[in-house]
């Protein structure tokens, strides 16, 4: 099977702007190392368990635990290598610095003591700041990427939503028929987050006053969820009534790349006089 490679002339773009950046903002700097499998996909192309060492004078590795095959396969990054635990990489480092920079942002505890016995270092400053820095300026090759997910976007919520709704449907059977139809149309099935401890399967979907239930999620809706233990996706309990405002808040993404967009649908019949007249009122009031 072949695979969609990101092509070099994208990967060591990112990785030049990156030292200078840090050169700039950090004159002191000599080593950065990063985990995160999304920050590894973007500087390498592929999202394997493995670290990426970025040395200021030399040449940056990416170190692969699982799976090297699947790297090399996937990357067209041009320095990467096997191994089984940090001390295969530790050996390459002669000399190591005080401070090492990291992703402070999400890197556990754990993974982080288990790091620093193989490289002896004393300090960490973050490296998150100069990442996001770099990441927000999009390239042609990502814009043309976001593009592809808008229109994915714009035909599955604007023309193909309003089709599947269906009186008696749950909220769980809204989001499984969504999910079914954005893959078919090319969606590449996740929504990430940089946060920690945060996961979403589709987005947020509620019909009526579920989406506004309290939701743990520092989003702009909500909905009842499967059960406390999974406030997500939607509630098999919770069916589509005529009336109802049904609240359709999900993310797509091509190869990695996401947009978002929120639709609201009247199901059935148009809102009560008094809840329009309302709503004009609230926007009035902004735009004055």
């Amino acid at each position: 099977m072949m695979s969609k490679k990101t092509p070099l002339k994208e990967l060591k773009p990112r990785l030049e702007k990156f030292k200078l950046l840090m050169d700039n903002s950090n004159p002191e700097w000599k080593i950065a190392v990063i985990f995160s499998k999304i920050n590894l996909y973007y500087f390498t192309g592929t999202m394997q368990d493995g670290m990426l060492i970025i040395p200021r004078e030399d040449e940056a590795t990416f170190w692969v635990r699982r799976s090297y095959e699947r790297a090399t396969n996937e990357s067209l990054f041009e320095n990467i290598k096997p191994m089984n635990s940090f001390r295969d990489a530790a050996v390459s480092v002669t000399n190591i610095p005080d401070t090492v920079y990291l992703e402070t942002e999400v890197i556990p505890m754990a993974l982080y003591l288990r790091f620093q016995k193989h490289f002896p270092f004393k300090n960490f400053k973050p490296l998150d700041k100069a990442i996001a820095t770099i990441r927000i300026i999009k390239s042609e090759y990502e814009l043309t990427l976001m593009r592809k997910s808008g229109k994915i976007h714009e035909l599955v919520l604007e023309d193909i939503v309003p089709e599947i709704l269906k009186e008696g449907m749950s909220e769980a059977d809204l989001a499984a028929d969504l999910f079914k139809v954005m893959i078919n149309e090319g969606h590449h099935g996740v929504t990430r987050f940089g946060m920690f401890d945060t996961e979403i399967v589709m987005g947020q979907i509620g019909f009526g006053e579920s989406s506004i239930y309290p939701n743990y999620f520092n989003g702009p809706g909500g909905n009842y969820g499967m059960s406390p233990a999974v406030p997500l996706i939607g509630s098999r309990e919770r069916k589509l009534r005529r009336g109802d405002l049904v609240f359709v808040d999900v993310g797509c993404g091509v190869d990695g790349y996401n947009t978002d967009k929120t639709m609201t649908y009247m199901f059935g019949r148009s809102l009560p006089k008094f809840a329009i007249d309302t709503r004009m009122n609230v926007l009035i009031y902004k735009i004055i």
